[in-house]
């Protein structure tokens, strides 16, 4: 019976606490901010990609291109481009793994 009451109480803990923080917060670095916290998953999706010379074409301008919309004011669409751009870092980072064991086997 004192699990059963230990695990009601503590699921009932948990639920009353779930929104203390907004939606708006982001668990990865403690920001609040979407857009740098997206940027800075690409940049660091694209550094370590450039470290193993598996970048992908298009990355580098796509965060630029993000900077440059969130500079104007269209925040959202910055947003956008950068999960897309950390989508290529993330796919590269696949390929490069895939590539590393490419070749015959005999």
């Amino acid at each position: 019976m004192k699990k059963v009451l230990i695990t009601v109480l503590s699921v009932f803990a948990l639920t009353a606490q779930a929104d203390f923080l907004g939606s708006a917060h982001n668990w990865n670095n403690g920001s609040s901010d979407s857009f740098k916290s997206a940027v800075k998953a690409a940049e660091a999706g694209y550094k370590a990609n450039l470290a193993v010379n598996m970048a992908w074409r298009d990355t580098g301008k796509m965060i630029k291109e993000a900077k440059k919309l969130n500079a104007a004011g269209k925040t959202a669409a910055a947003v956008a481009l950068a999960n897309k751009a950390y989508a290529q870092t993330a796919n590269a980072t696949a390929q490069a793994a895939i590539a590393g064991s490419a070749g015959p086997s005999f």
